[in-house]
């Protein structure tokens, strides 16, 4: 178990940890006499939900994990790339501009259904504005606030670590991040090489896996822009061409 490398492992330990934490919450009105109806009973539950919520998360971050390490292994790897400094800084300004470009675009449109459907509940309710507006405006606050830290989150990362690229037929391990297409709710919808118009090539994937929100499992979608070394262009287009076959090619017939 190599946690220094794998990113991924440190986060199950973490909710290992959190797992505990829900078990000792639900012992703590034994352990100090506290009657159920004086707030055992909340605690009890509190706890309950802490450690499945840890449970379920320590599972998928310990199967993402055994993944990495297979991957850091270098198993069934269809190339490892490597970056020189220069390539390194012109893949993070663009892919900071590219990033920045696409989080705005979908801030507007949260934004603009947010205020349409704040619009709709303000005809047909006809009270509390101040509580829909305040509601509006706290969503396009949080959605706002989210798509800059995680942009400034993935700049600060590709600043920091000179970037490394493992790619297999399931997954793209790059610059400390795991993007994978196989398994259950996953889907590959679209693995391209791009070098027009761009001062380096890249190859780009375009995949969805599932989240939660609420309590329904729905479709996230990610973008994975990998850029290729100088001197790989003709393995990219090889590489792009047998991803294809494997994971879109089979399903389109």
């Amino acid at each position: 178990m190599n946690i220094s490398n794998n990113p991924l492992r440190r986060t199950a330990l973490v909710w290992t940890g959190i797992i505990v934490l829900g078990i000792i919450v639900i012992f703590i009105p034994g352990i100090i006499g506290l009657d159920g109806f004086d707030g055992g009973f909340a605690l009890w539950l509190l706890g309950g939900l802490i450690a499945i919520t840890g449970i379920v998360a320590a599972i998928i971050y310990n199967g993402l994990a055994n993944t990495l390490d297979g991957i850091l292994k270098e198993e069934n790897l269809l190339a490892r790339w490597t970056y020189s400094p220069e390539e390194w800084q012109t893949y993070t300004e663009k892919e900071h501009a590219e990033d920045n470009a696409a989080r705005k675009g979908l801030f507007l449109l949260i934004a603009v259904i947010s205020v349409i459907v704040g619009v709709m509940l303000w005809i047909v309710k006809r009270d509390n504005p101040l509580v829909i507006l305040f509601t509006i405006l706290g969503i396009i606050a949080v959605v706002g606030l989210t798509a800059y830290l995680t942009a400034s989150s993935n700049y600060r990362r590709n600043r920091k670590y000179l970037g490394e690229a493992y790619i297999t037929r399931d997954g793209v391990y790059l610059n400390r991040q795991l993007h994978i297409w196989k398994g259950i709710g996953t889907h590959l919808n679209e693995v391209v090489y791009e070098d027009a118009n761009r001062s380096q090539p890249i190859i780009r994937f375009e995949y969805c896996a599932p989240g939660i929100q609420g309590r329904a499992y729905v479709p996230y979608f990610y973008t994975a822009r990998v850029p290729v070394p100088r001197g790989e262009e003709e393995k990219a287009k090889q590489i792009v061409a047998e991803i294809s076959t494997a994971h879109i090619s089979p399903k389109a017939t």
